[in-house]
């Protein structure tokens, strides 16, 4: 390819406004704030409807560690409220999703159901927590506006 071949590709790849969108990285910070709405949203509605049916959960809920139903129970409510509304706001990202795969890995590990198909919501969590943790939170987030304070407090 010639540079004039080159550089008429790149003259009609930024003309073609559908090329300009699939080859462009402009709406990544987008595509992480989505992503980590649709995972902290969907993690809060589970540790909602446990919290909500604390008492019915107690007495039978897996304790894959030992420390008794309750106490797992609570931890995991813990981890699907909490760490789903930081997840969200974008507060401590990266450290926030690493209970989530874990709380993910325990709930794999506790299904009874020997297929793939039980082990599936679970593993979909826990891809979609390494991205965000791979990723990070991107710049629509609470991470982002502390990270940038910080070093413009820096440079003063």
């Amino acid at each position: 390819m010639t540079k004039t071949n080159k550089l008429s590709f790149e003259m009609k790849t930024y003309q073609n406004p559908w090329l300009r969108f699939l080859l462009s990285d402009r709406y990544m910070n987008l595509a992480l704030l989505v992503l980590r709405l649709f995972v902290g949203g969907m993690m809060l509605s589970h540790g909602i409807a446990k919290l909500l049916n604390f008492g019915a959960l107690r007495e039978g809920f897996p304790d894959p560690i030992g420390w008794g139903a309750a106490a797992s129970l609570v931890m995991i409510i813990l981890v699907e409220v909490g760490c789903s509304l930081m997840v969200i706001a974008g507060i401590l990202t990266r450290f926030a999703v690493v209970p989530m795969v874990f709380a993910m890995i325990m709930a794999m590990t506790t299904l009874s159901a020997t297929t793939f198909g039980g082990i599936e919501l679970p593993l979909l969590y826990v891809g979609m927590c390494v991205v965000i943790f791979i990723a990070g939170p991107g710049r629509c987030s609470i991470d982002y506006l502390v990270g940038r304070t910080l070093v413009h407090a820096e440079e003063r």
